[in-house]
C-alpha cells in the first residue's frame, strides 16, 4: 500500500505563483503498482465536471511517505497557463471537515473549498446550505479509483492513514489568510498639534 497527495490548483486572476488556490487530499491506493498518472487525470476531469473551470487547472501527484526532494510522479493539466478571473476573495472558503472512523486529533482533516469552485458569492453573512459541489466533492474523493483506492486522514506524525468515514461542512465561511493577494496601493495620513490632517495614497506595485 502506498499513500499520495495529489495537488489540486486553479489559477486565479493572474499568471504568478502566489495566485494559485491549493487543496491537497490524500489518498491510500491498495494496488502495489498504482497508476498514479491515471488517477490525476481522474481527479481532474472529476473536478471539472463539478466546476467547469476555464483557467488553468492542475493535479500533481506526490509520494507522502517519499524522502525530500519529492518530485511529482503524475500530472495532469487543462487551459495551461490561463488564469480564471475572479470576482470573490480568493481567501474565503468553506472548509469541508472529515475524519476516518474517529474524530480526534490525527484521524481529522480538512479542505477549505474556494468561493469561486462553489459558485458562491460573498456578499451574504454566511453560506447557505445545501452546497451541492460540497458533496459532489466528497463522493467524488470516495469513489477516485474504485475499491483499490481509498480517499483518507494521513498522519505524517504516525505515518498512517486512516480511510475516511464521516465528512460535513458548516454555514460559516473560513478564512485562508495565505491564499490572500498583496495590496497595490496603501492610503497613509498624518495629523498634528495644530489639528491638520493630511491623506494621501501611494502606488505599491
Amino acid at each position: 500500500m502506498s499513500i499520495w497527495r495529489l495537488q489540486c490548483t486553479w489559477q486565479y486572476d493572474t499568471a504568478a505563483p502566489r495566485d494559485r488556490v491549493t487543496i491537497t487530499p490524500h489518498f491510500e491506493t491498495l494496488n502495489p503498482a498504482p497508476d498514479i498518472q491515471q488517477l490525476c487525470e481522474d481527479l481532474l476531469a472529476g473536478l471539472q465536471g463539478i466546476k467547469n473551470h476555464t483557467g488553468e487547472v492542475q493535479v500533481r501527484g506526490y509520494d507522502a511517505q517519499g524522502s525530500k526532494p519529492v518530485y511529482p510522479q503524475g500530472s495532469a493539466i487543462v487551459n495551461a497557463g490561463l488564469p480564471q478571473s475572479v470576482n470573490n476573495p480568493r481567501e474565503i472558503a468553506v472548509c469541508l471537515s472529515f475524519y476516518g472512523e474517529r474524530n480526534v486529533k490525527r484521524q481529522r482533516g480538512r479542505l477549505y473549498m474556494p468561493l469561486y469552485f462553489l459558485s458562491l458569492s460573498s456578499n451574504t453573512i454566511r453560506p447557505v446550505p445545501p452546497i451541492p459541489e460540497m458533496q459532489a466533492v466528497a463522493e467524488l474523493f470516495q469513489g477516485l479509483g474504485g475499491v483499490d483506492v481509498d480517499w483518507v486522514v494521513y498522519s505524517r506524525l504516525l505515518d498512517r492513514a486512516f480511510p475516511v468515514t464521516d465528512w460535513w461542512y458548516d454555514n460559516e465561511w473560513d478564512i485562508m489568510r495565505s491564499r490572500g493577494g498583496k495590496g497595490t496601493t496603501r492610503v497613509t495620513g498624518t495629523t498634528s498639534e495644530a489639528g491638520t490632517f493630511e491623506v494621501s495614497e501611494h502606488s505599491l506595485i
